[in-house]
């Protein structure tokens, strides 16, 4: 393994320790690798339990799909087993109030999706964003929004809060992402109007594989999740430097499930409302430190049926 591969493991456990909460303990990180820490148990619902695929009640467990490598959504804690983050407190609160409990697999993104429609999982959540393409294959749960911000290192002076800083210059994104959307719709849109040279966009398999295009300065900067910040600036090996953007987009984030699984669909989100009526969902927002992503009025596929503007270039 070579230095920068060295490195970039450390600070992958490093993003496990400080995401949401910063700077810790020892008796901090071992409260932050436990699912489910800090919160309340919440008692089964037989109703809820009731509205699940008779599959699913007879094995009493949801299988589910992710990508543990973008905290705080989720990723590895220090044993390299144990996935951990928002995701994961929402998922074991969902269970518990389904009566259930819930298996995870930690693949690549851009097989979660093929992973539900071909029915390997019941469910893939990595932070998944709802939009009108993924709709047509998967049917969405959305649990909170997100949005993006541009990363780059702390000794870049050229990259401000103004797009037109961008232009001509080469980003870092993670295949499957919207970002990619962003780029070439918006933002490289942006900078031609302006007269100004096109955004190169590089594509990368992983998360760590985006971070570590920056470190090394294959790339400008790179997009990437607001809510991933703290874990970002604390794991990262040189100093690095967030910029706000009015053309990054607001998005739905959920979980999927195959798209004719509505009865699955109903009940996930009824168990969610009920993890939000019991102030445990709230509990888990301000854990990860991202409460201000927090969504008030959860739904299925909100993308289509209550869109939120996209920027304009």
């Amino acid at each position: 393994m070579n230095p920068m591969k060295l490195m970039l493991a450390a600070a992958a456990t490093s993003m496990v320790l400080a995401a949401g909460l910063g700077a810790a303990t020892a008796e901090d990180k071992k409260y932050e690798e436990v699912v489910g820490s800090g919160l309340p148990v919440l008692q089964k619902d037989q109703a809820l339990h009731d509205m699940l695929p008779q599959a699913i009640k007879d094995a009493g467990v949801l299988t589910i799909a992710t990508d543990a490598n973008y905290p705080p959504c989720q990723s590895f804690a220090s044993d390299n087993k144990t996935i951990i983050g928002y995701e994961p407190d929402l998922w074991n609160a969902i269970s518990q109030k389904l009566g259930i409990t819930y298996s995870v697999e930690s693949i690549a993104f851009a097989g979660l999706i093929p992973g539900v429609e071909s029915g390997r999982y019941n469910m893939a959540s990595e932070c998944i964003s709802d939009n009108l393409e993924r709709e047509k294959r998967v049917t969405f749960v959305v649990h909170a929004y997100a949005t993006g911000a541009v990363y780059t290192l702390a000794d870049n002076k050229v990259i401000t809060e103004d797009p037109k800083s961008l232009c001509g210059l080469t980003v870092g994104v993670q295949q499957g992402f919207d970002f990619i959307n962003v780029v070439n719709k918006v933002m490289t849109p942006h900078c031609e109007a302006a007269g100004l040279p096109a955004i190169k966009a590089n594509e990368y398999p992983s998360a760590d594989a985006v971070l570590l295009s920056l470190y090394s300065g294959r790339v400008d900067f790179v997009l990437n999740n607001l809510a991933a910040a703290r874990a970002i600036e604390a794991a990262a090996p040189r100093p690095v430097r967030l910029e706000t953007n009015r053309l990054l987009p607001k998005y739905y984030n959920g979980m999927v499930v195959q798209k004719d699984n509505k009865q699955l669909a109903e009940a996930l989100l009824a168990a969610l409302k009920a993890v939000q009526k019991e102030g445990v969902y709230a509990k888990i927002m301000d854990k990860w430190g991202i409460s201000a992503l927090g969504i008030e009025e959860p739904g299925i596929n909100l993308a289509s049926s209550h869109p939120l503007e996209y920027p304009k270039p």
